[in-house]
């Protein structure tokens, strides 16, 4: 990978892997190896050159769109989406200077970004500062509707929030306050369903609070709510001691076709107790342990877990341990919950990072259900249980993963150290069984840098896209720049 500069809007980056793959190849066997890499650079540089020439449009591109950002300045798995296909454009947005929230367009066709745009501006909203600046949470999510208005929310820690929609369809240099999602949102996930409603799943209250959801079918302005949580860890009865103090962290996925709500979720001990497996108390956001799921059907609101039973609802610690378990980490951290993928059928598999040795140093683990039994396959270290993941099932049954790997802190709680980091971008592939993997390539822009958050981008059927990609990054302990992966042809 070469860095490259000049020519397109943004700092651009060129990545030559899949380029490398290809004209490899094509070279004769037998030539040593130091041939071939010569041989190699002897037909990329021509390649590389005349691309720059045509006026940059490659085949696979590192873009940076936004600079000077904060601590979670795209946010875990556990808050999305932070990037939105609409009309031809791609609407990213970030937790800027000062914890603020920022917005940019990419011009899909033209590969050009637009002017960034800080979303405070003329909206006329006065915020508690202090608060945006110390709290990661605020970051914002984006959303848009089948006419083109885009949507923007941030804001949220046990609060209502703000959100905004654009006054003219794709336009977003004029905004109008619509209605809260809920008086009080943490950790906010936005889909859409098939029938054109908005779904927003989300933690309501602290941190033993519960998990539910609402709908909107008139672009916002109205919200509405099922008759009871989905997910309450320590409602009664409490048949565990520590049921009465357990809390959790979730990710979901609506089914193709917008009838089922895929929920994952890992189990938050609140209690300060020491660890069996660590022999220490350990760190907040390292009192997280195992991965659970159940699917939520939302024409009837019936919960069931992976094998078709019905839960009741809310689903409590009882219910979890017994009906919905995953994976036991046996006392391993689990800190920030699994990326998801539905196969053809529905079928959900999972990809999360647990750590072993330590409470910090960790392996991520592919998880999938297999003759009735839940699976796990290593693929590789990271540095941290709080590196994060996105999972592709791709037509022909096997997997694509992209993650945040190889060396990165421990326990550096300081700035924008405080929820790990890696030193590399990767790309791991599995075969059509799901069961052998092997890294791809390597999608560091720039190395040197310290990596976070890799995030996808929601597409207008409601569905990841193919060949665009987030992450940020940062040198020290700075601030953090985030890049767009566009690999599209």
């Amino acid at each position: 990978m070469r860095d490259l500069t000049g020519g397109c809007s943004g700092e651009l980056f060129a990545l030559t892997g899949r380029h490398e793959l290809a004209i490899q190849g094509a070279l004769p066997l037998d030539l040593p190896s130091f041939g071939r890499r010569a041989m190699l650079d002897a037909l990329m540089r021509p390649l590389l050159f005349t691309l720059l020439l045509a006026g940059c449009p490659l085949a696979a591109q590192v873009v940076r769109f936004a600079g000077d950002g904060a601590l979670k300045m795209l946010y875990d798995n556990r808050m999305y989406p932070q990037a939105v296909v609409s009309q031809g454009q791609l609407h990213m947005v970030w937790r800027g200077d000062k914890g603020l929230p920022w917005i940019r367009s990419y011009d899909l066709a033209a590969r050009k970004l637009s002017e960034p745009r800080m979303l405070l501006s003329g909206t006329g909203i006065e915020i508690d500062a202090r608060r945006f600046e110390r709290d990661q949470h605020y970051a914002p999510v984006v959303w848009a509707e089948p006419d083109g208005r885009v949507h923007v929310a941030f804001g949220f820690h046990r609060t209502p929030g703000y959100h905004l929609a654009t006054k003219r369809s794709g336009a977003t240099d004029a905004w109008e306050r619509r209605a809260e999602i809920s008086h009080s949102v943490s950790y906010p996930q936005v889909h859409k369903l098939a029938d054109g409603r908005t779904l927003v799943y989300f933690r309501e209250s602290g941190h033993l609070g519960f998990w539910t959801y609402r709908t909107s079918a008139d672009g916002g302005r109205t919200w509405d709510q099922p008759t009871s949580p989905v997910i309450d860890m320590d409602a009664p009865p409490h048949e565990s001691p520590l049921a009465s103090h357990a809390g959790s962290y979730q990710t979901t996925r609506v089914s193709a076709d917008g009838s089922a709500l895929h929920i994952a979720f890992i189990w938050k001990v609140e209690e300060p107790i020491s660890s069996q497996r660590y022999g220490s108390v350990l760190h907040d956001y390292t009192r997280r342990h195992n991965l659970y799921y159940v699917r939520a059907d939302l024409a009837s609101g019936k919960v069931f877990n992976a094998h078709g039973k019905e839960l009741a609802r809310p689903v409590n610690f009882a219910s979890a341990q017994r009906d919905c378990l995953v994976l036991d980490t046996e006392g391993g951290s689990a800190s920030v919950g699994p990326s998801i993928a539905l196969g053809p059928g529905g079928e959900p598999s999972f990809l999360l990072p647990v750590s072993g040795e330590t409470p910090y140093a960790s392996t991520f683990y592919f998880v999938r259900l297999r003759a009735g039994k839940w699976e796990k396959t290593p693929l590789t270290g990271t540095g941290h249980p709080f590196n994060s993941t996105h999972l592709v099932a791709r037509p022909d049954g096997s997997f694509q993963a992209f993650l945040i790997a190889g060396d990165g802190e421990a326990n550096e709680d300081t700035l924008m150290n405080s929820y790990g980091w890696g030193d590399r971008v990767e790309e791991w592939v599995s075969d059509v069984s799901g069961t052998r993997w092997k890294r791809s390539r390597d999608l560091t822009p720039k190395h040197g840098l310290r990596y976070q958050s890799v995030k996808f981008v929601r597409g207008e059927d409601g569905q990841s896209v193919d060949d665009l990609l987030l992450f940020y990054a940062w040198q020290g302990a700075g601030k953090g720049s985030a890049y767009l992966l566009d690999e599209r042809d």
